[in-house]
Protein backbone atom coordinates (compact mmCIF):
# COMPACT_ATOMS: atom_id res chain seq x y z
CA UNK A 1 0.00 0.00 0.00
CA UNK A 2 2.68 2.28 1.13
CA UNK A 3 4.54 1.30 -2.34
CA UNK A 4 1.50 2.19 -4.33
CA UNK A 5 1.22 5.50 -2.68
CA UNK A 6 4.10 6.27 -3.36
CA UNK A 7 4.17 5.70 -6.69
CA UNK A 8 0.76 7.37 -7.17
CA UNK A 9 1.23 10.28 -5.09
CA UNK A 10 3.88 12.37 -7.85
CA UNK A 11 1.14 11.67 -10.51
CA UNK A 12 -1.19 13.47 -8.62
CA UNK A 13 0.51 16.36 -7.81
CA UNK A 14 1.82 16.69 -11.77
CA UNK A 15 -2.28 16.17 -12.70
CA UNK A 16 -3.23 18.72 -9.82
CA UNK A 17 -1.17 21.40 -11.15
CA UNK A 18 -1.55 21.03 -15.05
CA UNK A 19 -5.52 21.65 -13.80
CA UNK A 20 -4.71 24.29 -11.53
CA UNK A 21 -3.09 25.88 -14.86
CA UNK A 22 -6.50 26.33 -16.19
CA UNK A 23 -5.37 25.29 -19.46
CA UNK A 24 -7.80 22.04 -19.14
CA UNK A 25 -10.78 24.28 -18.95
CA UNK A 26 -10.03 25.57 -22.76
CA UNK A 27 -12.61 28.71 -21.46
CA UNK A 28 -11.22 29.64 -25.48
CA UNK A 29 -13.15 27.10 -27.29
CA UNK A 30 -16.82 28.49 -25.89
CA UNK A 31 -15.68 31.78 -25.80
CA UNK A 32 -14.67 33.95 -29.42
CA UNK A 33 -12.20 35.90 -28.94
CA UNK A 34 -14.29 38.89 -31.05
CA UNK A 35 -16.42 39.10 -28.38
CA UNK A 36 -13.98 40.47 -25.60
CA UNK A 37 -14.18 44.12 -25.12
CA UNK A 38 -11.85 46.41 -26.59
CA UNK A 39 -9.49 47.61 -23.53
CA UNK A 40 -7.75 45.61 -21.02
CA UNK A 41 -11.29 44.30 -19.24
CA UNK A 42 -13.33 41.19 -20.08
CA UNK A 43 -16.34 39.90 -22.04
CA UNK A 44 -18.86 41.95 -23.19
CA UNK A 45 -21.41 38.82 -24.23
CA UNK A 46 -20.51 37.35 -20.90
CA UNK A 47 -18.77 34.01 -19.91
CA UNK A 48 -19.90 30.30 -21.91
CA UNK A 49 -18.53 27.86 -19.85
CA UNK A 50 -16.88 25.02 -21.61
CA UNK A 51 -17.76 21.40 -22.39
CA UNK A 52 -15.60 20.13 -19.82
CA UNK A 53 -16.00 22.99 -16.76
CA UNK A 54 -18.54 20.55 -15.12
CA UNK A 55 -16.08 17.13 -14.91
CA UNK A 56 -13.14 19.57 -14.21
CA UNK A 57 -14.88 21.32 -10.84
CA UNK A 58 -15.94 17.88 -9.83
CA UNK A 59 -12.39 17.12 -10.41
CA UNK A 60 -11.46 20.09 -8.25
CA UNK A 61 -13.24 19.04 -5.37
CA UNK A 62 -11.78 15.32 -5.74
CA UNK A 63 -7.80 17.21 -5.20
CA UNK A 64 -9.21 19.67 -2.58
CA UNK A 65 -10.48 16.20 -0.64
CA UNK A 66 -7.66 14.16 -1.51
CA UNK A 67 -5.42 16.87 -0.35
CA UNK A 68 -7.04 17.47 2.99
CA UNK A 69 -6.87 13.58 3.50
CA UNK A 70 -3.54 13.62 2.66
CA UNK A 71 -2.68 16.55 5.13
CA UNK A 72 -4.87 15.04 8.33
CA UNK A 73 -2.92 11.74 7.51
CA UNK A 74 0.35 13.77 7.90
CA UNK A 75 -0.54 15.89 10.42
CA UNK A 76 2.72 16.31 12.44
CA UNK A 77 4.99 16.55 9.02
CA UNK A 78 2.49 19.93 7.99
CA UNK A 79 2.37 21.58 11.63
CA UNK A 80 6.10 23.18 11.02
CA UNK A 81 6.21 24.01 7.45
CA UNK A 82 2.45 26.03 8.52
CA UNK A 83 4.45 28.24 10.82
CA UNK A 84 7.03 29.11 8.72
CA UNK A 85 5.34 32.14 7.37
CA UNK A 86 2.79 34.12 9.65
CA UNK A 87 1.91 36.80 7.29
CA UNK A 88 0.81 34.31 4.25
CA UNK A 89 -1.80 32.79 7.37
CA UNK A 90 -2.65 36.61 8.07
CA UNK A 91 -3.64 36.84 4.45
CA UNK A 92 -5.73 33.84 3.96
CA UNK A 93 -7.46 34.81 7.50
CA UNK A 94 -8.56 37.98 5.93
CA UNK A 95 -9.56 36.04 2.81
CA UNK A 96 -12.13 33.47 4.91
CA UNK A 97 -13.44 36.21 7.13
CA UNK A 98 -14.08 39.09 4.61
CA UNK A 99 -17.75 37.72 3.87
CA UNK A 100 -18.03 39.84 7.16
CA UNK A 101 -17.97 43.23 5.58
CA UNK A 102 -18.60 42.26 1.84
CA UNK A 103 -20.75 43.90 0.06
CA UNK A 104 -21.44 40.44 -1.89
CA UNK A 105 -20.64 38.14 1.55
CA UNK A 106 -21.83 34.87 -0.18
CA UNK A 107 -19.41 35.41 -2.95
CA UNK A 108 -16.93 36.34 -0.83
CA UNK A 109 -17.57 33.24 1.55
CA UNK A 110 -17.64 30.70 -1.37
CA UNK A 111 -14.32 32.58 -2.97
CA UNK A 112 -12.65 32.63 0.09
CA UNK A 113 -13.58 29.10 1.10
CA UNK A 114 -12.27 27.29 -2.17
CA UNK A 115 -8.47 29.91 -1.97
CA UNK A 116 -8.15 28.20 1.42
CA UNK A 117 -8.69 24.75 -0.09
CA UNK A 118 -6.03 26.22 -3.02
CA UNK A 119 -3.50 26.54 -0.38
CA UNK A 120 -3.97 23.69 1.85
CA UNK A 121 -2.73 22.24 -1.53
CA UNK A 122 0.42 24.30 -1.36
CA UNK A 123 0.96 23.02 1.71
CA UNK A 124 0.62 19.78 0.96
CA UNK A 125 3.47 20.04 -1.91
CA UNK A 126 5.63 22.16 0.77
CA UNK A 127 4.93 19.45 3.51
CA UNK A 128 5.35 16.23 0.76
CA UNK A 129 8.24 17.16 -1.01
CA UNK A 130 11.50 18.43 -0.98
CA UNK A 131 12.22 21.87 -3.15
CA UNK A 132 14.28 19.90 -5.45
CA UNK A 133 11.02 17.50 -5.82
CA UNK A 134 8.60 20.01 -6.31
CA UNK A 135 10.92 21.72 -9.31
CA UNK A 136 10.17 17.96 -10.53
CA UNK A 137 6.67 18.35 -10.75
CA UNK A 138 6.41 21.99 -11.50
CA UNK A 139 8.21 21.00 -13.91
CA UNK A 140 6.39 17.99 -15.36
CA UNK A 141 3.01 19.98 -14.85
CA UNK A 142 4.21 23.00 -16.89
CA UNK A 143 5.68 21.13 -19.86
CA UNK A 144 2.52 19.09 -20.06
CA UNK A 145 0.73 22.50 -20.18
CA UNK A 146 2.67 24.11 -22.25
CA UNK A 147 2.23 21.30 -25.06
CA UNK A 148 -1.47 20.86 -25.03
CA UNK A 149 -1.89 24.83 -25.03
CA UNK A 150 0.37 24.74 -28.59
CA UNK A 151 -1.50 21.38 -29.64
CA UNK A 152 -4.76 23.25 -29.05
CA UNK A 153 -4.15 25.93 -30.83
CA UNK A 154 -2.68 24.00 -34.03
CA UNK A 155 -5.94 21.84 -33.71
CA UNK A 156 -8.04 24.68 -32.96
CA UNK A 157 -6.51 28.14 -34.16
CA UNK A 158 -10.42 29.23 -34.50
CA UNK A 159 -10.83 29.42 -30.41
CA UNK A 160 -6.80 29.79 -29.94
CA UNK A 161 -6.04 32.59 -31.38
CA UNK A 162 -7.25 36.03 -31.31
CA UNK A 163 -9.42 37.20 -33.77
CA UNK A 164 -10.83 40.73 -32.55
CA UNK A 165 -8.70 43.71 -31.44
CA UNK A 166 -5.21 41.49 -31.13
CA UNK A 167 -5.83 39.53 -33.99
CA UNK A 168 -2.94 37.03 -34.70
CA UNK A 169 -1.72 36.84 -31.33
CA UNK A 170 -2.31 33.43 -29.55
CA UNK A 171 -4.36 32.56 -26.51
CA UNK A 172 -3.90 29.12 -26.30
CA UNK A 173 -7.01 27.21 -24.23
CA UNK A 174 -6.81 30.69 -22.32
CA UNK A 175 -10.19 33.85 -22.47
CA UNK A 176 -7.60 36.15 -23.60
CA UNK A 177 -3.94 36.31 -24.86
CA UNK A 178 -2.48 38.19 -21.45
CA UNK A 179 -3.74 35.48 -19.27
CA UNK A 180 -2.37 33.05 -21.84
CA UNK A 181 1.03 34.92 -21.97
CA UNK A 182 1.34 34.75 -18.06
CA UNK A 183 0.75 31.41 -17.64
CA UNK A 184 3.38 30.59 -20.38
CA UNK A 185 6.03 32.55 -18.71
CA UNK A 186 4.92 30.61 -15.26
CA UNK A 187 5.11 27.83 -17.44
CA UNK A 188 8.99 28.02 -18.93
CA UNK A 189 10.75 29.13 -15.80
CA UNK A 190 10.83 25.86 -14.34
CA UNK A 191 11.36 24.09 -17.49
CA UNK A 192 14.51 26.58 -17.93
CA UNK A 193 16.06 25.40 -14.49
CA UNK A 194 15.35 21.43 -15.02
CA UNK A 195 17.08 22.08 -18.44
CA UNK A 196 19.74 23.62 -17.12
CA UNK A 197 20.16 20.57 -14.76
CA UNK A 198 19.59 17.64 -16.90
CA UNK A 199 19.49 19.16 -20.54
CA UNK A 200 23.08 17.52 -21.58
CA UNK A 201 21.33 14.36 -21.03
CA UNK A 202 17.55 14.91 -22.15
CA UNK A 203 17.62 17.68 -25.27
CA UNK A 204 14.37 16.98 -25.22
CA UNK A 205 13.87 19.35 -22.01
CA UNK A 206 15.47 22.44 -23.93
CA UNK A 207 12.63 21.56 -26.30
CA UNK A 208 9.24 21.93 -24.62
CA UNK A 209 10.84 24.46 -22.97
CA UNK A 210 11.69 26.42 -26.30
CA UNK A 211 7.72 25.25 -27.01
CA UNK A 212 6.89 27.49 -23.93
CA UNK A 213 8.87 30.27 -24.58
CA UNK A 214 7.44 29.93 -28.34
CA UNK A 215 4.03 30.43 -27.01
CA UNK A 216 5.22 33.76 -25.15
CA UNK A 217 6.70 35.34 -28.51
CA UNK A 218 3.25 33.96 -30.06
CA UNK A 219 1.28 35.71 -27.57
CA UNK A 220 2.55 38.88 -28.54
CA UNK A 221 2.76 40.02 -24.85
CA UNK A 222 5.50 42.55 -24.67
CA UNK A 223 4.93 42.30 -20.72
CA UNK A 224 5.61 38.38 -20.06
CA UNK A 225 8.43 38.92 -22.67
CA UNK A 226 10.07 42.10 -20.60
CA UNK A 227 9.61 40.25 -17.86
CA UNK A 228 11.00 36.60 -18.77
CA UNK A 229 14.46 38.35 -20.70
CA UNK A 230 14.91 39.80 -17.39
CA UNK A 231 14.67 36.26 -15.55
CA UNK A 232 17.08 34.71 -18.08
CA UNK A 233 19.67 37.95 -16.99
CA UNK A 234 18.93 36.99 -13.15
CA UNK A 235 19.54 33.33 -13.60
CA UNK A 236 23.57 34.07 -13.38
CA UNK A 237 23.73 36.39 -11.53
CA UNK A 238 22.02 34.40 -8.84
CA UNK A 239 23.96 31.65 -10.05
CA UNK A 240 26.50 33.92 -8.95
CA UNK A 241 25.39 34.64 -5.29
CA UNK A 242 25.72 30.89 -4.73
CA UNK A 243 29.30 31.48 -5.38
CA UNK A 244 30.55 35.07 -4.11
CA UNK A 245 29.84 36.99 -1.00
CA UNK A 246 30.36 40.37 -3.26
CA UNK A 247 28.24 42.82 -2.33
CA UNK A 248 27.72 43.81 -6.33
CA UNK A 249 25.80 41.21 -7.37
CA UNK A 250 23.17 42.00 -5.15
CA UNK A 251 23.54 45.72 -6.09
CA UNK A 252 23.84 44.18 -10.09
CA UNK A 253 20.66 42.22 -9.15
CA UNK A 254 18.39 45.58 -7.88
CA UNK A 255 19.36 47.49 -11.05
CA UNK A 256 18.42 44.91 -13.03
CA UNK A 257 15.17 44.32 -11.38
CA UNK A 258 14.42 48.88 -11.37
CA UNK A 259 15.02 48.42 -14.84
CA UNK A 260 13.18 45.81 -15.54
CA UNK A 261 10.45 47.48 -13.57
CA UNK A 262 10.61 50.33 -15.48
CA UNK A 263 10.38 48.83 -18.86
CA UNK A 264 7.20 46.72 -17.80
CA UNK A 265 5.49 49.62 -16.66
CA UNK A 266 6.53 52.00 -20.13
CA UNK A 267 4.95 48.75 -22.48
CA UNK A 268 1.99 48.22 -20.15
CA UNK A 269 1.05 52.07 -19.77
CA UNK A 270 2.45 53.33 -23.70
CA UNK A 271 -0.56 55.38 -24.70
CA UNK A 272 -0.55 57.07 -21.02
CA UNK A 273 2.95 58.48 -21.65
CA UNK A 274 2.16 59.05 -25.08
CA UNK A 275 -0.37 60.93 -24.19
CA UNK A 276 1.30 62.89 -21.24
CA UNK A 277 3.83 64.09 -24.16
CA UNK A 278 1.11 65.25 -26.45
CA UNK A 279 1.21 62.56 -28.93
CA UNK A 280 -1.66 60.47 -30.41
CA UNK A 281 -2.51 56.97 -29.01
CA UNK A 282 -5.09 54.11 -29.77
CA UNK A 283 -4.74 52.45 -26.66
CA UNK A 284 -5.91 52.84 -23.37
CA UNK A 285 -3.08 52.84 -20.04
CA UNK A 286 -3.50 50.95 -17.58
CA UNK A 287 -2.88 54.28 -15.00
CA UNK A 288 -6.52 55.49 -15.15
CA UNK A 289 -7.75 52.19 -13.87
CA UNK A 290 -5.39 52.04 -10.92
CA UNK A 291 -6.24 56.11 -9.93
CA UNK A 292 -9.75 55.19 -9.94
CA UNK A 293 -9.00 52.34 -7.96
CA UNK A 294 -7.28 54.23 -5.70
CA UNK A 295 -9.71 56.46 -4.64
CA UNK A 296 -11.74 53.23 -3.95
CA UNK A 297 -9.45 52.51 -1.90
CA UNK A 298 -9.13 55.46 0.46
CA UNK A 299 -12.75 55.20 1.15
CA UNK A 300 -12.59 51.84 2.90
CA UNK A 301 -8.73 51.97 3.82
CA UNK A 302 -8.35 49.14 6.64
CA UNK A 303 -10.26 45.85 5.39
CA UNK A 304 -11.35 46.76 1.58
CA UNK A 305 -14.85 45.84 0.21
CA UNK A 306 -14.16 41.74 0.64
CA UNK A 307 -12.76 39.41 -1.24
CA UNK A 308 -14.00 39.27 -4.68
CA UNK A 309 -16.24 41.84 -3.85
CA UNK A 310 -15.06 45.03 -5.76
CA UNK A 311 -15.78 44.06 -9.52
CA UNK A 312 -18.86 41.77 -9.35
CA UNK A 313 -21.63 43.73 -10.72
CA UNK A 314 -23.26 46.24 -9.07
CA UNK A 315 -20.73 46.49 -6.90
CA UNK A 316 -18.27 49.57 -6.23
CA UNK A 317 -16.01 48.68 -9.12
CA UNK A 318 -18.95 49.57 -11.50
CA UNK A 319 -17.61 53.50 -10.81
CA UNK A 320 -14.15 52.51 -12.07
CA UNK A 321 -15.90 50.89 -15.12
CA UNK A 322 -17.89 53.72 -15.76
CA UNK A 323 -15.29 56.14 -16.08
CA UNK A 324 -12.62 54.49 -17.65
CA UNK A 325 -15.48 53.11 -20.17
CA UNK A 326 -13.98 48.98 -19.94
CA UNK A 327 -15.55 46.22 -18.85
CA UNK A 328 -12.61 45.29 -16.17
CA UNK A 329 -12.82 42.30 -13.64
CA UNK A 330 -9.81 43.33 -12.17
CA UNK A 331 -6.99 46.59 -11.19
CA UNK A 332 -4.33 44.89 -13.54
CA UNK A 333 -2.19 45.31 -10.51
CA UNK A 334 -1.86 42.85 -8.27
CA UNK A 335 -1.09 45.06 -5.01
CA UNK A 336 -3.71 47.25 -5.73
CA UNK A 337 -6.32 44.56 -5.65
CA UNK A 338 -5.21 42.99 -2.85
CA UNK A 339 -5.41 46.70 -1.55
CA UNK A 340 -9.04 47.61 -2.63
CA UNK A 341 -10.37 43.53 -1.48
CA UNK A 342 -8.36 43.55 1.89
CA UNK A 343 -7.51 46.89 2.83
CA UNK A 344 -4.29 47.80 3.99
CA UNK A 345 -3.78 45.48 6.62
CA UNK A 346 -4.52 42.29 3.53
CA UNK A 347 -1.74 44.28 1.67
CA UNK A 348 0.58 44.88 4.57
CA UNK A 349 0.43 41.06 5.24
CA UNK A 350 1.11 40.43 1.70
CA UNK A 351 3.92 42.95 1.22
CA UNK A 352 6.17 41.57 4.78
CA UNK A 353 5.13 38.07 3.37
CA UNK A 354 6.76 39.07 0.04
CA UNK A 355 9.52 40.96 1.85
CA UNK A 356 10.59 37.82 4.16
CA UNK A 357 10.21 35.21 1.23
CA UNK A 358 12.79 37.23 -1.19
CA UNK A 359 15.12 37.62 1.60
CA UNK A 360 14.92 34.15 2.98
CA UNK A 361 15.23 32.80 -1.12
CA UNK A 362 18.90 35.30 -1.19
CA UNK A 363 19.92 33.30 2.01
CA UNK A 364 18.72 29.58 0.52
CA UNK A 365 20.24 30.20 -2.39
CA UNK A 366 23.59 30.83 -1.47
CA UNK A 367 23.48 27.67 0.83
CA UNK A 368 23.60 25.08 -2.07
CA UNK A 369 25.41 25.61 -5.53
CA UNK A 370 22.27 23.39 -7.05
CA UNK A 371 19.55 24.73 -9.24
CA UNK A 372 16.73 23.99 -7.28
CA UNK A 373 17.83 26.44 -4.58
CA UNK A 374 17.42 29.54 -7.38
CA UNK A 375 13.63 28.21 -7.74
CA UNK A 376 12.41 30.33 -4.83
CA UNK A 377 13.99 33.03 -5.75
CA UNK A 378 13.04 32.72 -9.60
CA UNK A 379 9.65 32.59 -8.52
CA UNK A 380 9.43 35.17 -5.90
CA UNK A 381 11.02 37.34 -8.76
CA UNK A 382 8.35 36.39 -11.10
CA UNK A 383 5.46 37.02 -8.90
CA UNK A 384 6.91 40.39 -7.91
CA UNK A 385 7.41 41.23 -11.45
CA UNK A 386 3.80 40.29 -12.88
CA UNK A 387 2.01 41.86 -10.04
CA UNK A 388 2.61 45.02 -11.25
CA UNK A 389 0.99 44.51 -14.60
CA UNK A 390 -1.69 41.47 -13.50
CA UNK A 391 -3.44 40.51 -10.46
CA UNK A 392 -1.44 37.42 -9.60
CA UNK A 393 -1.61 37.30 -5.78
CA UNK A 394 -4.07 35.04 -4.39
CA UNK A 395 -7.07 33.62 -6.59
CA UNK A 396 -9.32 31.10 -6.34
CA UNK A 397 -8.27 28.01 -8.43
CA UNK A 398 -4.69 29.65 -9.18
CA UNK A 399 -1.47 27.80 -9.69
CA UNK A 400 0.29 31.10 -8.88
CA UNK A 401 -1.18 31.28 -5.48
CA UNK A 402 -0.51 27.46 -5.05
CA UNK A 403 3.37 27.76 -5.77
CA UNK A 404 3.79 31.01 -3.98
CA UNK A 405 2.15 29.19 -0.70
CA UNK A 406 4.27 26.20 -1.69
CA UNK A 407 7.77 28.26 -2.00
CA UNK A 408 7.55 30.26 0.80
CA UNK A 409 6.43 27.56 3.23
CA UNK A 410 9.51 25.34 1.72
CA UNK A 411 12.36 27.32 2.77
CA UNK A 412 13.48 25.89 6.34
CA UNK A 413 15.14 28.31 9.26
CA UNK A 414 18.31 29.35 7.23
CA UNK A 415 20.07 29.29 10.80
CA UNK A 416 20.10 25.69 11.21
CA UNK A 417 21.30 25.23 7.42
CA UNK A 418 23.83 27.08 7.78
CA UNK A 419 25.22 25.48 10.83
CA UNK A 420 24.69 21.93 9.62
CA UNK A 421 26.56 23.41 6.12
CA UNK A 422 29.67 25.29 8.61
CA UNK A 423 29.89 21.59 10.68
CA UNK A 424 30.46 19.82 6.99
CA UNK A 425 32.69 22.33 5.76
CA UNK A 426 34.63 22.37 9.01
CA UNK A 427 34.82 18.45 8.30
CA UNK A 428 36.32 18.65 5.52
CA UNK A 429 39.08 20.72 6.62
CA UNK A 430 39.46 18.38 9.16
CA UNK A 431 38.63 21.00 11.95
CA UNK A 432 35.88 19.23 13.78
CA UNK A 433 35.88 15.41 14.62
CA UNK A 434 33.82 12.86 12.26
CA UNK A 435 31.41 11.13 13.62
Amino acid sequence: MNQLLKWAEPKFAILAVVLFTGALGIASYSNPSFQIARGIGGAVGGYTPSPVETPLKLLRYGIYLVTVLLLIARFKSVVRPVARDPFLWGLVGLVVISFIWSDFPSISRKEGILTLMNTLFGVYLASRYSLKEQLKIVAWGAGITAVFSFLYTLAFPGSGIEQGIHAGAWRGPLMQKNLFSRLAAMCALPLLLVAFKYGKQRVWLWGVFGVAFGLIILSTSKTALVIFLTLLMLVPLYRALQSTNSAMVPLVIVLILVAASGATWLVTNWASFLASLGKDATLTGRTYIWEFVMDSIQQRPWFGYGYYGFWQPGGEGENVKYYVRLTLTQAHNGYLDTAVQLGLFGFSFFILSLITSYIRAIIWARLDRSVEHLWPIMYVTFLFMYNQTESTIIETNSIFWILYVSVTLSMKYVVQHQTLAAEEEYKQLGLLEQN
